[in-house]
C-alpha cells in the first residue's frame, strides 16, 4: 500500500543524481495511465468512527505480507530533449519485520551491476559502479542522470518503497488525513503536498501525488489483479504547469519467493 504509495512516497529534500549506463534501448513506449477525477466528495476525518476503522482495515490488510526476495524489469521512458525508452533488469530483497528494502540494478545486456539502492523507510543509501563514495540522504527522490545525453529522470523513490513494502498506514497521520470509505479513497494532504490513495478489496491500487513545491504531479498505478508485491506497476510524471509527461517508469516483477524474515547479511554494499 502507499509522505516523511498509504503514500509517502515524501519530505523530499535533496536530489541525487547518479549515472545508469543504459546499454538496452527499446522503442515500445510505456502505457499512458491517467489521473482521476475525483469531483466533489465528502471525506470523512480519520478520527471520526468511519475514518478510522476504514484505515484499521487497511492496516490489517498490510499485517498480512511477508518478506520477499524478488526479480524484475524496469524501464524507464524519457520525454525530453527526446522520446526515449531503456531498460534495466533488477533484484529486490525486502525485510518486513525491519523495513529494509535492497534494490540491484543490472545491465540488461552484459549482466552487469550498474547501482545498489538501499532504504529503512526513513533513509536511502546509494552505491553506483562509476562511485567509490556511498551517497546517503533522506527519504526522497532520486535523479538517475543519462551520461550520453544529460537527460535526468527522477524516479519518486519513496512512493516505489511504500508501493513494493505496503507499509503504507504509517503514513496516514490523523491530522492530514481524510477518507472516503464508499468509493475506497484516502486523502492525505500535508504542506505543499496532497496525496490521494485509490484502494480496493486486496490493498492500494493507485496513489496520486501533487506537490507544489516541486511543480509536478505524479500518479503510480498498479496493473491488473492487485496483489503483494503487485506484478505490474506504471508511475508518470508530470509537469503542473502544463500537463506535459516528463517520465514514465514501468516496473515488472518476473520472480517472488517470499519469507517470515531475511537473513540480514543481504543487505549492505
Amino acid at each position: 500500500m502507499k509522505a516523511n504509495h498509504l503514500r509517502r512516497i515524501f519530505i523530499f529534500g535533496s536530489f541525487f543524481c547518479f549515472i545508469l549506463f543504459f546499454q538496452c534501448c527499446v522503442t515500445t513506449d510505456i502505457e499512458e495511465i491517467n489521473f482521476r477525477q475525483k469531483g466533489k466528495i465528502k471525506f470523512w476525518s480519520a478520527k471520526s468512527k468511519e475514518g478510522s476503522k476504514y484505515l484499521d482495515l487497511l492496516r490489517k490488510l498490510e499485517e498480512s505480507n511477508t518478506s520477499y526476495t524478488g526479480e524484475f524489469d524496469i524501464r524507464i521512458q524519457n520525454f525530453f530533449p527526446k522520446k526515449d525508452v531503456f531498460s534495466l533488469a533488477g533484484k529486490i530483497f525486502y525485510d518486513r519485520p525491519t523495513g529494509k528494502m535492497q534494490i540491484e540494478l543490472t545491465d540488461k545486456l552484459f549482466g552487469i551491476s550498474v547501482s545498489k539502492v538501499f532504504s529503512d523507510g526513513q533513509t536511502i543509501r546509494i552505491k553506483t559502479v562509476s562511485v567509490d563514495k556511498i551517497h546517503e540522504q533522506t527519504m526522497d527522490d532520486i535523479i538517475l542522470s543519462d551520461p550520453s545525453t544529460g537527460k535526468q529522470t527522477v524516479v519518486p523513490f519513496p512512493v516505489i518503497y511504500y508501493l513494493l513494502s505496503n507499509r503504507n498506514a504509517e503514513l496516514f497521520k490523523p491530522q492530514w488525513t481524510l477518507v472516503q470509505p464508499t468509493d475506497g479513497i484516502v486523502l492525505v494532504r500535508k504542506p505543499g503536498e496532497e496525496w490521494t490513495y485509490y484502494t480496493g478489496e486486496n490493498g492500494i491500487r493507485s496513489v496520486e501525488w501533487d506537490s507544489s513545491g516541486k511543480n509536478v504531479k505524479a500518479v503510480t498505478s498498479v496493473q491488473g489483479e492487485v496483489d503483494f508485491p503487485p506484478k505490474t506497476t506504471i508511475t508518470r510524471i508530470v509537469s503542473r504547469a502544463d500537463g506535459a509527461d516528463q517520465n514514465r517508469i514501468e516496473i515488472k516483477m518476473k520472480k517472488v519467493s517470499r519469507t517470515d524474515k531475511l537473513n540480514q547479511v543481504v543487505f549492505g554494499f
